[in-house]
């Protein structure tokens, strides 16, 4: 049965923006009792990598580089670690995306709960309302 309560997105994008804007949706809905679900696929997936020189392959605009230098904003690597914390936050990994690096859950960084395919996915969200970032 669909959750009205659910919060679904699929983080696609290697844009530190989305990311961050994503960590914060998570922070903050999960802090409300939200349940919510993350797939991370295509360009996005890189930036979870413990290996520094991969992760740092985000896309950084003008305000994003700011944030990031002035120390002034909570990463989002810190606010999906939060959102998890506070309460029911479950985030996936694309197994496709993984496949074609031969990464394992054990080379990124520990918020994953497991992989996934996208269709995967989206039977378990089925009815409920879902979000691409």
């Amino acid at each position: 049965m669909p959750n009205p309560q659910a919060i679904n997105m699929m983080l696609l994008s290697n844009d530190y923006a989305k990311i961050q804007a994503v960590a914060m949706l998570t922070a903050v809905g999960s802090s409300y009792g939200k349940s919510i679900k993350i797939f991370v696929s295509m360009e996005a997936l890189p930036a979870f990598h413990k290996d520094a020189a991969i992760a740092s392959t985000i896309a950084k605009g003008p305000v994003a580089r700011k944030i990031v230098e002035s120390g002034g904003a909570t990463s989002f690597l810190d606010l999906f670690r939060q959102g998890k914390e506070l309460g029911d936050v479950k985030v996936y990994a694309c197994s496709m995306v993984m496949d074609l690096y031969h990464w394992s859950l054990d080379d990124m960084v520990d918020i994953f709960d497991d992989t996934l395919g996208v269709a995967a996915f989206l039977g378990m969200v089925e009815g409920e309302t879902t979000f691409p970032m």
